[in-house]
């Protein structure tokens, strides 16, 4: 493996940073090389140096999003978190049922702003129909977006190896998923009524976004940590303009809003209301 020279690494963060926001310290360098290094061997370019000038000169979107790939760490899972989930129950869901809480027109939103390969939104959707009993009788509906091409791809397959369920209980993993047979019987794919729910895209959280309407919930999680102080700021601040009034924000368990001076109400550790 060749080791990455630091003036290398500061083109790359200086491309990241320049493209999506990314802030790379170098704590990052080992990761960087060892997969630079396994993507190099099997490309057309003889060095890093010739495959940075690549990007900075020639390089089209496709491209840049497999350079995103190389830089990028998609750890998700079912569930994740499970204390976001328990507040939607209690604050929002039930409150709904009960009609202490009304929409227009029925109306509820929510978007999984980094779903990564998948879990987080179809969780969204899992939880969603366990907790509001008349789901049906509302326009619901998921929007989960990431930046990475081979996240979105599995995300819209919605297909996961069997070592990926461990978040589920049984009972939601029989009525929600179709088991595959033969070779895929260690394949689980979700139903046709959760896709039903969720529509998964491509987005780049830096670009300008094509979205209508308002958000009742935001769920942005352990991806600002990826972002200086300004960068976080302007983000949270473009959710408070999508969230509806006392919409919510949830963001990585090891993530605060504190010391962004955004106008947000921490409602419980990680969880936000706008107002």
């Amino acid at each position: 493996m060749t080791t990455l020279a630091t003036s290398d690494f500061q083109r790359i963060a200086s491309i990241a940073r320049d493209r999506w926001g990314l802030c790379l310290t170098e704590k990052k360098m080992p990761l960087v090389s060892n997969r630079l290094s396994s993507f190099l061997r099997h490309s057309r370019f003889d060095s890093t140096q010739a495959y940075l000038d690549y990007l900075e000169e020639d390089a089209g979107e496709e491209d840049m999003l497999v350079f995103f790939d190389l830089l990028s760490t998609n750890v998700t899972s079912f569930f994740r978190d499970r204390n976001h989930f328990d507040y939607l129950e209690r604050e929002f869901y039930t409150p709904l049922a009960r009609g202490n809480i009304t929409l227009p027109g029925k109306r509820i939103r929510i978007w999984s702003a980094a779903c990564s390969t998948g879990q987080e939104p179809y969780t969204l959707a899992m939880h969603a129909i366990e907790s509001l009993p008349d789901l049906a009788n509302w326009d619901f509906k998921i929007l989960g977006t990431d930046l990475s091409n081979f996240a979105v791809e599995q995300a819209k397959a919605g297909t996961y190896a069997a070592d990926k369920m461990d978040g589920i209980p049984q009972e939601m993993l029989r009525t929600y998923f179709t088991r595959g047979t033969g070779a895929n019987k260690d394949q689980y794919t979700v139903t046709r009524q959760l896709r039903s729910l969720v529509t998964i895209a491509r987005l780049n959280l830096m670009d300008p976004w094509p979205f209508k309407g308002h958000f009742d919930v935001i769920f942005c999680r352990n991806v600002m940590i990826y972002f200086d102080a300004d960068t976080r700021r302007k983000l949270v601040l473009r959710f408070h303009q999508l969230l509806r009034p006392g919409g919510i924000l949830a963001i990585g368990s090891a993530e605060t809003l504190a010391g962004l001076n955004v106008p947000f109400t921490a409602a419980q550790a990680s969880v936000y209301l706008k107002h």
